[in-house]
């Protein structure tokens, strides 16, 4: 089963079960996304990052370029561990860790939450890369990848227990959208994609179909 047909059962079965109001809250907050100019104006192929320090679960702040320790670097921005599509996408990701290092590219999670959730979300889904916190999403808006939560969704994720607050330390109520940059060691984006509706996401395996096509230093590991 690919990635998005789980996915997709969690949302059946979650509107199947939802009061009309609630699910027209969330569906039109992805419509509010979606008809704004966010995607639209985040950072693109081609542009580099800037090379931010960002926080592990270990409390250690580093920059984006040490953890390029191959050719690429994936970045998957994720909404938090309290997103169900979120845990299922980093699952989907830690099973083909090895096969992203053999073709000479490493995997971080960034999120905006505190590194004491963020070690929660490492531990729970059993992950073995690392999971980052970026401090009131300095780093996801220097990408052009975070909204603001509107009144209605505020209303109704604090009904589901989703503590922005607490989860962010702050009182920003923003989110980035889900997403996949792939930098080289350069820090220049080779490969986006971004998703304004959270319940869908890119297959890993496209992923990994995208490094094959690219050019390579020489590792052991590559050869079969």
């Amino acid at each position: 089963m690919t990635l998005q047909e789980q996915l997709q059962q969690i949302s059946e079965a979650g509107f199947a079960r939802m009061p009309k109001h609630i699910a027209k809250v969330l569906l039109d907050g992805i419509e509010e996304i979606s008809s704004s100019d966010l995607k639209k104006n985040a950072i693109k192929v081609g542009e580099k990052i800037n090379n931010t320090a960002l926080i592990d679960i270990h409390g250690n702040h580093k920059n984006i370029n040490e953890f390029v320790e191959q050719d690429y670097l994936i970045l998957n921005f994720y909404r938090g561990g309290w997103c169900p599509y979120c845990n299922m996408e980093l699952r989907a990701y830690e099973k083909l860790k090895n096969e992203f290092e053999n073709l000479n590219a490493n995997i971080v999670a960034i999120s905006a939450e505190v590194p004491n959730n963020n070690t929660k979300t490492f531990e729970k889904n059993a992950l073995s890369f690392p999971v980052l916190s970026d401090v009131d999403s300095r780093f996801m808006k220097s990408l052009g990848i975070v909204f603001t939560l509107n009144d209605d969704l505020k209303r109704e994720y604090s009904k589901f227990g989703i503590d922005l607050k607490q989860f962010h330390g702050n009182l920003n109520f923003e989110l980035s959208i889900p997403g996949v940059y792939i930098i080289n060691k350069d820090l220049e984006i080779v490969f986006s994609h971004l998703e304004e509706n959270y319940m869908t996401r890119l297959e890993p395996t496209e992923v990994l179909s995208f490094l094959r096509k690219q050019p390579t230093t020489y590792n052991p590991k590559t050869i079969r």
